[in-house]
Parts: C-alpha cells; sequence; structure tokens
C-alpha cells in the first residue's frame, strides 16, 4: 500500500504560525505533503491537520456566481449553461448533468471525512502524548466537521454512507447508506462529542467551538423534524410515496411532535449560551437604524454579535488569496460585488433578485405588498420594509460612484434598469440594463441586483471592487427562527410571538399579530427575506414541501418605461417623479423553463458512486 500522506495547508513555515492567527488559516493552499506519522506526533503538524479540514467547507453561497438562491424562486442565474437548470428545470440525473456545489458535494465531501476520521483515530490514541487541553480541542473540531460534513450530505440525499473510521483499500467497497434515523443520529453523536470537548476551547468566529457546534445541532435538529421527513405530511409527494426504501429518506417511526421539542431545545440552549446583535428593541427601530442594523450584521462580519461561524477574510489586494476552487486569482467572499453587482459598473450580474422575492418585502408599516393595489404599483420601491434597502439595488436607488468611462451615462450614482423616453422621442437604455452601454451580457435579467454582501464602501469595477467580507456559514438570527418555528409546530404561539418580535423590532417592523396558519405563513416569509443568500431558501423550500411553490412558475423581471412630462426640461436624467411618469409591470420572462418535479426533493446520487460500489441505493425518481 502506499505511504499514508495528509496534505497540510499552506507552506509548513507558515503554518507554524497561522494556528493563531484565525483570519487567516481559511485562505491558504495545501502546498506541502508530510508523512502520516511525522504529523501526529508534531503538535503543530497535528494542528494545521486539524485545520485542513475547514477546507472543505468553502465558502457556501459567496464563493462564485451561482448561488443556491438560484436554484429557488427568490432568484435566477444570469448566465446559462452551468447546469443551474438541473435544479430549475428539474433535470437533474445520476450522470451529473446539473451544477454539484462543493459544499454539498458526495464526492468531494468524503475525501474530508476520511481526512476527520483519521484525524479522529491519531488524536483519540494521542500517542504523542500532546496535552490533554490541546488535544481536547483539536479531536473536538474533527468530531464537529466530520458531523457538519455529514450535515450537507444528509440535507441533500437522506441516508448517507457513514464510514467513521479511517478506509483501507480492503474496506472501501460493501459500504451501503445508513438509513435516514441512523445518519441523524449519528450526526448528533458527533456534535454532542464536539459540545463536550469544545467545553473549554475559545471562542472563535473562523473555528468551531462550544457555540459553533450547538448552533450546528440546531441547524440539524430544526431540518429534521420538518415536513419532508414526516410520513403523515410527505405522502403527496409522489416519489417518496412509491419509493421502495423509506428508511433512507425519512422517519419510518417516532412522534413529530418529538423531534420539534428536541429542536427546540437544542435552539434554547444556544440561545441561552450567547447573544444576538440587538434584540432588545420593545418596540419597531426607526426605518434609517433599521437599515443600519441589516447592514451591520454581514458588513460587520465577525465582529458583529450575530456572526457565530464562517469563513473571514483580510482587506487584501489584488492576488493575494486564492480559495479552494478558484481558478488562481478567485476571491471568494471578496468577489462578491463583482460576482453579483451591476453591469454599469463593470460587475457581472450573476446571480440576481426575482420579483417574487421583492414582493416577500413588506412595507415599513407591515403592510403586505401587491402588484393589484394601484398605489403599491405606482411607487413600489417607496416606504418598503428596512431589509429592502440593504438587500437589493433597483432602479433610481443610489449606490456607489460610477467609473470614469461611465460618468457620462449617470452623474448621479443611481441604478439605472429601466427605459426612459424623452420627450423628443430619444429612448434612453438605462445603464444597468441588458440593452445599456457597457457589457450588455451583463445585464440583469429581471430589473434587481443584490445589495446584500456587496460593501458600499469599496470603489467599483474590476479589480479595485475586492472587498472584506466575511461568509457567514451560521447566525443567532437563524437559530432564533428555529427557535420561532419549533415553538410555532409545538403550538407555544406566545413564546415564538416574543422572540419572532425581538427580530422584527430590529428590523423596524410591528409586532405580530397573526396566529394560526397565518403565523406560520409570517415566519416563513420573515426568514426567507432575513437569510436571503445564505445557502437557506433551497433547504427550506424542501424540507416544507414548498418545491411546487418555489419553482413550479417563470422567473419575473420588471420591466420599468419612464416617460418625460410635458412642458419638463432634461439634461442628464436621474430618477425624478416630477419630470417622468413611470410605470412598473411585473413580466414573466422565457429564460429557464421553470417546472417542479418531485424527485428534486432529493440529490440523485451520482452513478459513478454507485458504480465503485454497487451495495448504494440510488434516491427516489432517478
Amino acid at each position: 500500500m502506499k505511504k499514508n500522506v495528509l496534505k497540510i495547508t499552506a507552506l509548513l513555515a507558515f503554518g507554524f504560525l497561522f494556528v493563531g492567527c484565525n483570519e487567516d488559516f481559511l485562505e491558504t493552499t495545501p502546498l506541502s505533503e508530510v508523512a502520516d506519522t511525522s504529523v501526529w506526533s508534531d503538535p503543530k503538524l497535528a494542528e494545521a491537520a486539524v485545520l485542513d479540514l475547514y477546507q472543505g467547507t468553502w465558502a457556501g453561497t459567496l464563493t462564485r456566481e451561482e448561488t443556491t438562491d438560484a436554484f429557488t424562486d427568490q432568484a435566477v442565474f444570469t448566465h446559462p449553461g452551468r447546469g443551474v437548470d438541473g435544479y430549475t428545470e428539474g433535470k437533474m440525473n445520476p450522470a451529473g448533468n446539473f451544477m454539484d456545489m462543493q459544499w454539498f458535494s458526495w464526492p468531494q465531501l468524503y475525501p474530508f471525512i476520511r481526512s476527520a476520521n483519521n484525524a479522529i483515530q491519531k488524536l483519540t490514541l494521542n500517542e504523542a502524548g500532546m496535552e490533554a487541553a490541546l488535544v481536547n480541542r483539536l479531536l473536538g473540531e474533527a468530531y464537529f466537521m466530520r458531523g457538519y460534513f455529514y450535515t450537507q450530505l444528509m440535507r441533500q440525499f437522506g441516508g448517507v454512507v457513514l464510514t467513521l473510521e479511517p478506509l483501507t483499500l480492503e474496506s472501501e467497497s460493501n459500504n451501503p447508506r445508513a438509513t435516514f434515523a441512523e445518519t441523524v443520529n449519528q450526526i448528533l453523536s458527533d456534535l454532542d462529542r464536539a459540545i463536550d470537548l469544545l467545553e473549554e476551547a475559545p471562542r472563535d468566529p473562523a473555528r468551531a467551538d462550544k457555540i459553533t457546534a450547538l448552533a450546528m445541532k440546531s441547524r440539524v435538529l430544526t431540518h429534521v423534524a420538518s415536513d419532508l421527513y414526516e410520513p403523515s405530511k410527505n405522502s403527496g409527494v409522489s416519489t417518496i410515496a412509491s419509493y421502495s426504501n423509506p428508511e433512507l429518506i425519512g422517519w419510518t417511526s417516532g412522534s413529530q411532535l418529538q423531534r420539534w421539542e428536541a429542536a427546540k431545545v437544542a435552539s434554547k440552549a444556544l440561545l441561552d449560551a450567547t447573544i444576538g446583535y440587538k434584540l432588545d428593541y420593545t418596540s419597531p427601530a426607526s426605518q434609517e437604524e433599521a437599515i443600519q442594523n441589516y447592514e451591520d450584521i454581514w458588513l460587520q462580519g465577525d465582529e458583529n454579535q450575530d456572526f457565530i461561524w464562517g469563513r473571514l477574510v483580510e482587506e487584501f489586494g489584488f492576488g493575494s488569496r486564492t480559495y479552494p476552487g478558484g481558478d488562481g486569482w478567485s476571491q471568494g467572499p471578496g468577489m462578491v460585488a463583482l460576482y453579483h453587482g451591476p453591469n454599469g459598473y463593470h460587475e457581472w450580474a450573476g446571480t440576481t433578485p426575482t420579483e417574487a422575492l421583492v414582493s416577500k418585502y413588506d412595507f415599513a408599516d407591515g403592510t403586505k405588498f401587491d402588484w393589484d393595489n394601484p398605489a403599491h404599483a405606482a411607487a413600489p420601491y417607496d416606504n418598503r420594509e428596512a431589509r429592502f434597502y440593504s438587500t437589493f439595488l433597483y432602479d433610481g436607488g443610489g449606490w456607489k460612484q460610477r467609473t470614469d468611462d461611465v460618468v457620462r451615462f449617470d452623474k448621479f450614482n443611481e441604478l439605472q434598469t429601466g427605459y426612459y423616453t424623452l420627450s423628443d422621442g430619444t429612448i434612453i437604455n438605462g445603464v444597468d440594463t441588458r440593452q445599456g452601454p457597457i457589457e450588455d451580457w451583463n445585464g440583469s435579467r429581471t430589473g434587481y441586483y443584490f445589495r446584500k454582501f456587496s460593501d458600499p464602501r469599496t470603489p467599483a469595477s474590476w479589480p479595485n471592487d475586492l472587498q472584506k467580507v466575511d461568509a457567514p456559514y451560521i447566525r443567532y438570527t437563524e437559530v432564533l427562527l428555529n427557535y420561532v418555528e419549533a415553538n410555532i409546530n409545538l403550538g407555544e404561539e406566545g413564546e415564538a410571538i416574543t422572540w419572532l418580535n425581538k427580530l422584527r423590532f430590529r428590523n423596524g417592523l410591528p409586532a405580530v399579530t397573526a396566529s394560526g396558519s397565518a403565523l406560520l405563513e409570517l415566519y416563513k416569509r420573515e426568514r426567507d427575506k432575513e437569510l436571503v443568500n445564505e445557502d437557506a431558501r433551497l433547504f427550506d423550500m424542501k424540507r416544507w414541501l414548498e418545491g411546487p411553490q418555489s419553482l413550479n412558475k417563470q422567473v419575473q423581471q420588471i420591466l420599468i418605461q419612464a416617460t418625460q412630462k410635458p412642458g419638463t426640461t432634461v439634461t442628464d436624467y436621474r430618477k425624478d417623479t416630477s419630470l417622468f411618469n413611470y410605470v412598473y409591470r411585473p413580466t414573466n420572462i422565457v429564460f429557464e423553463n421553470r417546472i417542479w418535479r418531485d424527485h428534486v426533493y432529493f440529490m440523485p446520487i451520482k452513478q459513478e458512486e454507485i458504480d465503485k460500489d454497487p451495495s448504494i441505493i440510488q434516491n427516489p425518481g432517478y
């Protein structure tokens, strides 16, 4: 057999230093190989080996142009041909003709699970006699990361192959899938071990600690308590109802209420163990303050109390860091503005919001937005709730200074996603449209762009728009929402409303008055808005059995047409209702043929994996 070797993160000289610099260790590239026996006899190399497991997190939705929200009703990927339509058009298949996000990928996560197993084995033996405090921390992190990787797989596939020790050549075949219950129980076991072992570990938003493990346990238990896995709720899903191995994709015994109780307890444990950000309002924050509150959460990154765990970056210039999966220059979270920003800023409009998402946002007084209301339709961007203005770039909304070559088209630094007719008949195509004068192929198809996770303080245009944006994997607010959801499902509406109001007041919204099914609906849409582009909606739409509601409809754009008023004078266009009459019209666009198929609730296991091990049973519908 080949000599067992382990890839170690970064140059070894740097590896001895970066263990104390938690903002840097995730931004390194494996460059060396060290014999396995040497790794686990040296404390610094052992720590470096465990830290290498974090490379398997990548940076979630902030690593690339395609976010997982583009697989749902909330967003659309602008550039065709990269496999997103595997989800949105129900075309996923075992041949792998769809986008396989690294951080949820069967073939890409199992090597990290193998490394976690190796770390657990070696650290448990501790033949080198390393100090107990270090061993406990590293062992706790290894258990956490294994639980995390299995969580990512479980949320996509259901029950998966559980490997709990380093595989040998003799043991790499005949490893059938565990049941869903066995998979969940193993994840919870790993997280509980991590919670115990990390009791004394220092708080670190870039590394796992007790707080991180508590938060992840809340996520897992909330996910598995949901209707997708409950036989009394999922029987109407055709592929699930006809599947010959239901034990692989859901519960076959036990009480859903007991599972919601477990989710409630786990979520409250985290809420009690630490604190969130500005959740002490007793009435709604002002609009201005609420807008700032939401921006603070992601612009302040790990310095904000809401940030529990994620990938951290520092201020950096072009070429100073690369990320796994990149091509030598991709900068992960530092690239968000470039990936998703407007073409009129020389950015790429990778994933853009749909009108379906924008319409989820209420007015500031809590009134629901309705296109059928003439007053709403006449001024759709006025007086919306605070998160609207922190999340979207929309026609007439202010943004960064234009670059020198674009100033002649827009002297006022306002988004132009409409079409403006002057009194002499001249039509101005907005500079941020697909018919505009700047890189029109990168224009939004929907009339909107994402502002969230784009730093308004950094200049526009590559390479100057590299930015410091820490990518959150899990936030305090997500766990708060988990707690609310568990209480709603347990009929404890008073407690649910108390905590939901904490969030709504921070965001400037009035107190909740709904109950019953209306409360559950309000909660779901609150969660959708709060966790935009945080890898939440894809899994929420599945676990809530909202696939048809999300994807069985076409993408809508907002068509904006303005006509100059008679007797007015316009020199340089800007949004001005005293000079122009504006008409806003949501319109279906023919881009993706969005259709929901029930088999999309679970991912197909790639045929190449089944070919390696025929004992693996395929998921339903494939």
